[in-house]
């Protein structure tokens, strides 16, 4: 027997609909304050028994919704295949962090509303830190020999990210990608 069971599409959409509902609300500016189930599911057409078949509460459709748009962005920033890694593609400066930005530029809106959860900002956190501990290398094959904790450089870089999400993003994510580059 086979632990691959297929998904009934009617979950998948109904699941959809909710997280949909859910984002169009947040990126409206909604009260999160005055967020309920009801709110959602009137967004989404559908009713609040449907909601509860799926989620305990509120908190647990964001945190699915958190790890479904983390596992996105890592995959975005991943190497595609063993091809780019033993090439060191890769493991060259700049070349996670344009995916990574690209990827944000995409969803701006939706990463403009989620920077403000303190858990979606941590986590973030550590995908950019693993990008910035990547550069170390390149860094001293550059001969820049100064000592910035890579902690510092991350949260230098998730500053500039959330500027520039709350400035509309003005600039493109290969730009904004050199000029954090520079500073490091």
């Amino acid at each position: 027997m086979s632990n691959n069971k297929k998904v009934d599409p009617r979950i998948i959409r109904t699941k959809r609909m909710f997280k949909e509902a859910l984002i169009s609300l947040l990126e409206e500016n909604y009260d999160k304050s005055k967020l309920t189930v009801q709110s959602i599911a009137d967004r989404a057409e559908l009713n609040r028994a449907t909601f509860y078949l799926h989620y305990r509460d509120i908190e647990d459709l964001m945190e699915q919704i958190i790890d479904e748009i983390l596992m996105e962005m890592y995959n975005t920033i991943s190497p595609m295949n063993e091809e780019q890694t033993s090439t060191g593609k890769w493991n060259r400066t700049g070349s996670r962090l344009i995916p990574f930005l690209e990827h944000i530029q995409q969803h701006a809106g939706l990463y403009n509303v989620m920077l403000e959860n303190r858990d979606f900002r941590k986590r973030v956190f550590a995908i950019i830190l693993e990008i910035v501990s990547l550069w170390e290398e390149n860094r001293k094959a550059r001969g820049r020999t100064f000592k910035v904790a890579n902690e510092i450089i991350v949260s230098s870089t998730l500053g500039i990210v959330t500027w520039w999400l709350e400035e509309g993003t003005p600039y493109s994510s290969n730009y904004l990608a050199d000029q954090i580059i520079k500073l490091v």
